[in-house]
């Protein structure tokens, strides 16, 4: 059997005292369920800490852990953007039944590919938007010449994926 850990992230966002809206990424594992009052089931990510907790999270923010982790440890998760030491800049995306790093206009590379190499997250699409924007570059036909990629392309693609 595998040895592997499968869990998930989810943005939970809630209001603090002075009405300011606050997010924070609620790790553990993944579960729909619903309560009495909800319109049907919800995302939740629930958490072991002495028993478990469970957190409604925004659905469109839930990404699995791939395995791996930067070169400073931290771990890449689905939705994180992410530059490899050739300065390459991607979205860690799930497609065709693998983790891919997305460089747009269906150029991707799976993580098993380059586990290897130096990675290091810059954010991910939801916090860091304006990253895809100024960072994101994709190869032409010919892999010398390099285009930049919208942001809005991008999401639009990323969107239709899930």
């Amino acid at each position: 059997m595998a040895e592997r850990e499968i869990k998930y992230r989810g943005l939970k966002t809630f209001q603090i005292f002075s009405g300011e809206e606050k997010s924070v990424w609620i790790y553990g594992f993944y579960l729909k369920r619903g309560t009495y009052g909800d319109p049907g089931p919800q995302a939740h990510i629930f958490v072991y800490e002495n028993g478990y907790e469970g957190y409604r999270v925004d659905a469109k923010t839930i990404g699995q852990f791939t395995g791996l982790v930067d070169s400073a440890g931290k771990e890449i998760y689905e939705d994180d953007i992410v530059s490899l030491e050739d300065g390459r800049i991607g979205v860690v995306t799930f497609h065709g039944g693998c983790f891919v790093l997305e460089y747009g206009n269906n150029m991707h590379q799976t993580l098993y590919e380059i586990q290897n190499w130096k990675m290091s997250i810059l954010g991910n699409r939801f916090e860091n938007p304006e990253l895809l924007i100024q960072n994101t570059i994709v190869p032409k036909k010919n892999e010398q010449d390099v285009q930049e990629i919208g942001a809005e392309e991008l999401e639009a693609k990323l969107v239709a994926r899930k």
